[in-house]
C-alpha cells in the first residue's frame, strides 16, 4: 500500500502527525481600544460574504488575522470568544476544530467535530473536518462512514469521491475503491486524480494490464504527467520488460529534471542492462540536484572501479571520505584503487587510517598483508598475518604467512607455520599442497610425496596436486605410468593448463616418446609464451630428435625468460656451451 498511503497524504490538508509537530506560540492577548475594533471591522467586513454578527465578527476577524499568522493559541481565544457571542454558528466551531487540529489537540478537536456533526448533521464542512479527524488518526473505517455520509448529501462532491476511494484502498477494500471512483469517472470523465487513483490501485493489486490502461489514459487528459510515466517505467521493469522501462525513465526524467527517483531508478536499470556509461551519466545529473548524497558519489566511486577508471573513482571515494571521515568503505576503495594505480605507499597509509578507525577490520588487514607483500616487505606481510590471526584464525593466513617466510628463504619457518596449520585443519587440502611446495624446496623429497599424496587423499580433483606429483616422478624418470596417469586426469581437470601441457610433454620425454613430446610442448607455448622451463624441455626433446641447431635455438630463447625461474639460468648457459663446444670440436 505504499502508494495509496502516499495518495492519502497527498490529498490531506493536515495530518495529525504533522500537526503535532507544530510548535503553539504562547501568546498573551492583548486589550484593543474601541477605536481599533471599529477600524477593524470597517476594513476587513468587506471581505467576506457572511460571518458572525456584530461584535462576534470583530473577534473572529482578529482570530482570523491570528490563524493567518500562526499564531494558533491567540486564534483559538479569540475564535471562542466570537462563537460565545454566537453560539448557532457551525461555521465559528469549524474553525475553532481546525485550530485545535492544528495545535496537536486532536481528542480535543475530534470531541468538537462530533459534536458539530450532531447538532448539524449535513454540515459537509464540519463532516469534512471529522472524516479528516479519523483518517488521522487512523480510524480508517469511521473515516469511511463520514465520507459516504458526504456523499449522500452531495454526490458531486469530487473531493469526497477521491478521498473515499482511498479510504477504501487503504483496508485493502479494492473494488470498492475502484468502485467509487469509477462512479466519479461517470460525471466527470476527464478527473486526473480519479484516473491517477485507480490505476494506482491496479498497481497495488499488481493487475499490470488494468494499471497500464488507466496510467495511459491520465497521459491522454495531461501528456506532461511525469508521474505517470514513472509508474509506467516501474510496471514494464517488474515485467521484465527493461528497454520500455528505460524509455519511461527517461521521458518522467526529461519531463520533470527534479524527480530523483526516476534518475535513481533509471540508473539502475542502465546498470542492470551493463550500460554503464549510460549509469554514470544519470549518477552524475543526480549528484548535480543532490549534491549532500553522498550514497550516489559511493556508487559513482563503484562504477569507476568497474571500468578500470581507478583516477575517477578516487575523485568520488575521497568526496564521501571528505563529508564522512569515519567511512571505512570509502578508505577501503581508495587503497584498491591507489594498488591499482602502482601508488603502493599511498595504498597503505589510507588502509593504516582505515585501521586506525577499525583495527580489527579483517578486509583490510589482508589487504595490508598483500600490500607489504607486493612491494617485498615480507616481514611486515608476517606480523600482518599473525595479526589476523590473532583475531580470527582461517587455514589461508597460515598459508599467505608461510608463502611470506618462503620468499625470505626461511623455509623452517614456513615448514613450522604450516604444520600448525594442518593441526588446526586437517582436512584442508591446501595446507598440505603448501607443505609439499616447501619440502620440495628443502629437498625433501619423500616429505613433499606424503604431502601430495594427503593433498589428493582430501580433494581427488586437485589437479596442481595431480601435477605436480606426475610432473616430480617424470623429473626423477620414476614412476613414469603413474606420472603419465596423474598428469593426464590434472589437464581433464584443466584442459588449458600449458604448465600441466608441458608437464604431459616431459612425461612423453621421460618415456621415449619424444614427437608426443615435442608436439605437447610446442602447444604449452599456446597458453604459456615467456616460460624458461617449457623452451628448456624443447630444447631437450630437439636433441634427442637430432636436430641441434632448433635445440640451440629453444636454449637460448629460455636464456632470455631465466629471471622466472631460479637457478635455471647456470643450467641453460651450461647446455649452449656443450652444444657449441661439440659443433666445434
Amino acid at each position: 500500500m505504499k502508494y495509496i498511503l502516499y495518495i492519502i497524504l497527498s490529498i490531506a490538508m493536515l495530518s495529525c502527525s504533522t500537526l503535532g509537530s507544530y510548535k503553539t506560540e504562547g501568546v498573551k492577548s492583548k486589550l484593543i481600544s474601541s477605536e481599533e475594533k471599529e477600524s477593524i471591522i470597517k476594513t476587513t467586513r468587506h471581505q467576506f460574504r457572511t460571518g458572525p454578527p456584530g461584535e462576534a465578527y470583530y473577534y473572529y476577524m482578529v482570530g482570523y488575522k491570528a490563524e493567518l499568522d500562526g499564531k494558533w493559541e491567540m486564534a483559538l481565544e479569540y475564535y471562542r470568544k466570537a462563537s460565545e457571542l454566537d453560539p448557532s454558528s457551525s461555521y465559528l466551531k469549524i474553525r475553532i476544530g481546525y485550530i485545535l487540529l492544528r495545535m496537536g489537540k486532536v481528542k480535543e478537536a475530534t470531541e468538537l467535530a462530533e459534536g458539530i456533526v450532531k447538532q448539524f448533521p449535513d454540515n459537509i464542512a464540519a463532516l469534512k473536518l471529522l472524516g479528516q479527524l479519523y483518517n488521522g488518526q487512523k480510524r480508517k473505517e469511521d473515516a469511511i462512514e463520514i465520507y459516504k455520509r458526504i456523499i449522500k448529501i452531495n454526490p458531486d462532491d469530487t473531493e469526497s469521491h477521491l478521498f473515499l476511494g482511498v479510504l477504501y484502498a487503504s483496508v485493502k477494500k479494492y473494488d470498492k475503491a475502484i468502485d467509487t471512483l469509477k462512479k466519479l469517472l461517470v460525471k466527470k470523465p476527464d478527473n486526473l486524480m480519479a484516473l491517477y487513483y485507480i490505476a494506482s490501485i491496479y498497481f497495488d493489486k499488481r493487475d499490470f494490464q488494468n494499471a497500464e490502461k488507466y496510467f495511459n489514459k491520465c497521459l491522454e487528459i495531461k501528456p506532461d504527467f511525469d508521474t505517470a510515466y514513472f509508474n509506467l517505467a516501474l510496471i514494464n521493469e517488474l515485467k521484465g520488460n527493461s528497454a520500455k522501462a528505460i524509455e519511461y525513465y527517461n521521458k518522467a526524467a526529461t519531463l520533470n529534471p527534479h524527480n530523483i527517483e526516476a534518475r535513481e531508478r533509471l540508473s539502475r536499470m542502465y546498470l542492470k542492462e551493463e550500460r554503464i556509461e549510460e549509469a554514470i551519466k544519470e549518477l552524475k545529473k543526480l549528484s548535480h540536484e543532490l549534491p549532500k548524497n553522498i550514497d550516489i558519489h559511493k556508487r559513482l566511486g563503484l562504477l569507476y572501479m568497474d571500468q578500470k577508471k581507478y583516477e575517477k573513482a578516487i575523485e568520488e571515494f575521497q568526496i564521501v571520505k571528505k563529508a564522512q571521515p569515519r567511512d571505512v568503505v570509502a578508505r577501503y576503495y581508495i587503497s584498491i584503487a591507489l594498488e591499482e594505480l602502482k601508488r603502493y605507499d599511498m595504498a597503505i597509509k589510507e588502509i593504516k587510517e582505515l585501521l586506525d578507525i577499525q583495527p580489527k577490520n579483517l578486509n583490510a588487514l589482508l589487504h595490508l598483508a598483500y600490500l607489504y607483500t607486493e612491494t617485498e616487505r615480507y616481514e611486515e606481510a608476517i606480523k600482518t598475518y599473525d595479526e589476523l590471526l590473532g583475531i580470527e584464525k582461517k587455514a589461508d593466513f597460515y598459508i599467505f604467512k608461510a608463502l611470506n617466510y618462503l620468499k625470505l628463504n626461511k623455509l623452517k619457518e614456513a615448514e613450522k607455520t604450516l604444520l600448525m596449520a594442518s593441526k588446526d585443519y586437517p582436512d584442508n587440502a591446501e595446507v598440505f599442497f603448501n607443505l609439499a611446495i616447501i619440502y620440495e624446496k628443502m629437498n625433501r623429497f619423500e616429505d613433499m610425496v606424503k604431502a601430495l599424496k594427503k593433498t589428493i587423499k582430501l580433494d581427488p580433483e586437485h589437479a596442481d596436486a595431480l601435477n605436480y606429483l606426475g610432473y616430480s616422478y617424470a623429473d626423477r624418470g620414476i614412476n613414469l605410468q603413474e606420472a603419465l596417469e596423474l598428469i593426464q586426469k590434472a589437464l581433464s581437470l584443466k584442459p588449458d593448463s600449458g604448465y600441466i601441457i608441458d608437464s604431459l610433454g616431459w612425461v612423453y620425454y621421460k618415456l621415449g616418446k619424444y614427437e608426443k613430446a615435442l608436439k605437447e610442448l610446442k602447444r604449452a607455448l599456446n597458453y604459456v609464451e615467456n616460460d624458461p622451463v617449457i623452451y628448456d624441455h624443447i630444447g631437450d626433446v630437439y636433441l634427442k630428435l637430432g636436430n641441434r641447431k632448433k635445440a640451440l635455438k629453444a636454449y637460448k630463447k629460455a636464456l632470455e625468460f631465466h629471471e622466472k625461474e631460479k637457478g635455471i639460468k647456470e643450467k641453460i648457459e651450461k647446455k649452449i656451451r656443450n652444444l657449441v663446444h661439440e659443433d666445434n670440436s
